[in-house]
């Protein structure tokens, strides 16, 4: 038997509102109101018009973050030694190109 679970607005009591319904064989078995709690049964209500996408969470569980790994020291020598190099250069380039001059 084909058991899924659609969301489709549904009209009950003169109130239309989106509903997840659960389908047994294709036919409608139970309903829940979005955002409430317990099941009615689908013969109290009318099924208007399926909805495109299941609605999802606002707030989505984290993954578990992988532990960190040690950090990459390669290169970090140059970077510093490069880093430096700039602060020189625009430090002294302004006597330095005084004097080219």
């Amino acid at each position: 038997m084909d058991d899924r679970r659609e969301y489709w607005w549904v009209s009950y009591d003169s109130r239309i509102q989106p509903a997840e319904v659960d389908f047994v064989g294709g036919i409608p078995v139970s309903f829940r109101f979005i955002g409430m709690g317990g099941t009615i049964t689908a013969i109290s209500a009318e099924l208007i018009e399926r909805l495109p996408a299941p609605p999802v969470p606002v707030i989505r569980p984290s993954a578990p973050q992988p532990t960190a790994a040690q950090p990459q020291r390669r290169g970090s020598w140059l970077w510093f030694i490069g880093i430096l190099l700039l602060i020189l250069v625009a430090q002294c380039s302004g006597p330095l190109f005084d004097l080219i001059k």
